[in-house]
């Protein structure tokens, strides 16, 4: 009896180490909660999950038909699946299944409105789901489409799907959420398109398996640039752009690389449009006047340094982290919204966002978030977006520390070679930690000067985070840091 304990002991983990490897990877998404990477594995009917250190374990088995495409929406997982829609909460247990009777869904997008949107790789559609009524309709018809679309985004500044498909001289092609209609962006070089992703400054990275590459195109697909190279059949790939890191899917080589990017220029929204972001303004809980029904509001102040005066310019909050339990965002707020009426250059004008706040905030929780811009005309440009994650403490326990400006402490220079430089005269006493993309502790040194040099020589080229903690290990401010 022990013996055959022994042996089934022994193949329940033979046969977990066997699904704890990628087979046939085709999608990646991040789930920003819990850290970690969840890729769709289409050779054998599972999801895996990869935290901060890189190891793999399953997160959903069993699925069939086998899952391509994959989608984090509202706190959930969805999958693309035959001609069907599963989901999945953060537990890997499935919450959603719609038979949408397609073909062949591959590629996954979500809008702010409840609605999914799938490729039918197959049948040459665009399918747009309801998540909250599980209704869904036929978005952009065959007629419409002459190559088999793949990869597809949603463009929140632009309020478009983008999307790449199948085929010789791929044309990379948008559709309007308002009609429907599709518009031609660029006619590419490139052949077999399988994903498509967006950074943070609004630039599109294509991969193909003609060339076995990820190129990159600007926010106007004017300008593009191969970024990697050498890949084996690349699919359905992600952008952080919490960490500037992409994730690519080698369905053919069973292998998922990810690939770091240095954070673009973090004070203009556009080139043509310098708008200044003031990271010294962010504050929470700010009491110059309260949206009715509201008690609480993040506060962040914009500096027109362009030559043009705008008339009614709009501004979003993106947030990258779940609010806590109990506190929810003002209706209006949830959308873009005036800031002023006339913004003439050199003028300073607050975007605010409002919650209703009914739970206790944790202590020290802080919420990371993107801002957007639009409406600039008269300048040549529709919408754009800010390349930074900039952050808020919703519950600072520390006050002297937390309430400090962002010119009290930094760290130069950036992008660094061998030893960074810390200036403050405020964090005597905490300690610093530096971590790689992924989270894992990389090293940590105690404050004890106004200036403290760290040595960073023996630092990969890379992408890391610096961040300071006080006595009790919680995080107080971050930055990004570039290792050349």
């Amino acid at each position: 009896m022990k013996n055959l304990i022994s042996i089934l002991l022994l193949l329940s983990i033979t046969i977990s180490a066997v699904a704890q490897t990628y087979n046939g990877p085709e999608s990646v998404e991040y789930d920003p909660t819990g850290n970690r990477y969840f890729i769709s594995n289409s050779n054998n009917g599972q999801i895996l999950a990869r935290d901060a250190s890189g190891n793999l374990s399953v997160f959903a088995t069993g699925i069939s038909p086998d899952p391509y495409g994959l989608e984090m929406a509202w706190g959930n997982l969805y999958a693309c699946c035959g001609g069907k829609i599963y989901g999945y909460n953060m537990s890997g247990t499935q919450i959603f299944n719609l038979n949408l009777g397609a073909s062949f869904l591959n590629g996954i997008t979500h809008d702010n409105n409840g609605n999914l949107y799938a490729t039918d790789f197959s049948a040459k559609k665009i399918y747009r789901i309801n998540f909250t009524n599980s209704t869904y309709n036929v978005f952009v018809p065959s007629s419409l489409l002459p190559a088999s679309p793949n990869g597809i985004i949603w463009d929140e500044g632009q309020n478009r799907l983008v999307f790449v498909s199948w085929g010789g001289s791929v044309a990379i092609k948008a559709v309007s959420l308002a009609d429907s209609s599709v518009s031609t962006l660029v006619t590419t070089s490139l052949s077999s398109c399988d994903g498509i992703a967006e950074d943070g400054a609004g630039n599109f990275y294509i991969s193909n398996w003609g060339n076995s590459t990820v190129v990159k195109y600007d926010n106007t697909f004017s300008n593009s640039t191969v970024v990697m190279t050498g890949l084996s059949s690349p699919a359905d790939i992600y952008y952080n752009i919490i960490t500037d890191t992409l994730a690519v899917p080698n369905s053919g080589n069973n292998t998922v690389v990810f690939q770091s990017f240095a954070p673009a220029s973090s004070i203009t929204i556009c080139n043509n449009v310098p708008l200044t972001l003031l990271t010294d303004s962010i504050s929470w809980g700010a009491d110059d006047g309260f949206v009715a029904g509201t008690d609480s509001m993040i506060r962040v102040v914009f500096k027109n340094t362009s030559n043009y005066g705008f008339a009614y310019p709009l501004v979003k909050y993106v947030f990258l982290d779940p609010l806590p339990s109990g506190m929810s965002v003002e209706t209006n707020s949830q959308q873009y919204q005036v800031i002023t009426s006339a913004w003439n250059p050199g003028v300073e004008v607050p975007a605010k966002c409002y919650f209703v706040v009914n739970n206790p905030i944790p202590p020290n929780y802080l919420l990371h978030f993107l801002m957007r811009a639009t409406n600039l005309s008269p300048a040549n440009v529709d919408s754009c977006m800010f390349s930074d994650t900039f952050v808020v403490n919703l519950n600072p326990q520390t006050v002297s520390v937390f309430n400090i400006k962002e010119s009290d402490f930094s760290i130069y220079p950036n992008p660094v070679s061998d030893d960074l430089i810390i200036n403050s005269s405020f964090l005597q006493g905490h300690s610093i930690l530096i971590t790689d993309i992924s989270g894992r502790k990389l090293k940590t040194e105690l404050i004890n000067s106004d200036s403290q040099k760290i040595s960073l020589i023996d630092f990969a080229s890379g992408v890391y985070f610096i961040a300071v903690l006080n006595s009790e290990g919680n995080f107080i401010l971050t930055r990004k840091l570039v290792k050349e």
